[in-house]
């Protein structure tokens, strides 16, 4: 506990006495002017991106799933549940669905 102690209060001090600014003769600026531009990425490839990996993992967690066991607990939990029950169900996996397309929506025409 105590080399802990010790190197704080040196860290403490370090920081306390180091220079806020290091004159650079716009060393940094004449770098940053001559570097290429950034490439933009199109929307497709950045979904792409995105959506790529995504597919691999979900595929392989997928994978770890027995999927006779899933489809057996599935039919079981229909033959149980009755018509009401996944009524209710239904309409509020569709209020969600009508929720968050009404918020995409006013997020795209920036009302929120």
């Amino acid at each position: 506990m105590k080399k802990d102690d010790n190197f704080d209060v040196f860290l403490s001090a370090q920081l306390q006495h180091s220079q806020a600014y290091f004159p650079d003769d716009n060393f940094t600026a004449s770098v940053m002017a001559k570097l290429p531009a950034q490439k933009k990425l199109s929307r497709r490839q950045e979904q792409l991106i995105i959506l790529i990996p995504l597919i691999i993992i979900s595929l392989l967690v997928l994978s770890q799933f027995s999927l006779i066991a899933l489809a057996i607990k599935l039919w079981v939990w229909l033959t149980i549940i009755n018509v009401a029950s996944l009524f209710k169900i239904l309409l509020a996996v569709f209020l969600v669905a009508l929720l968050s397309a009404s918020y995409w929506f006013s997020k795209q025409c920036r009302l929120l």
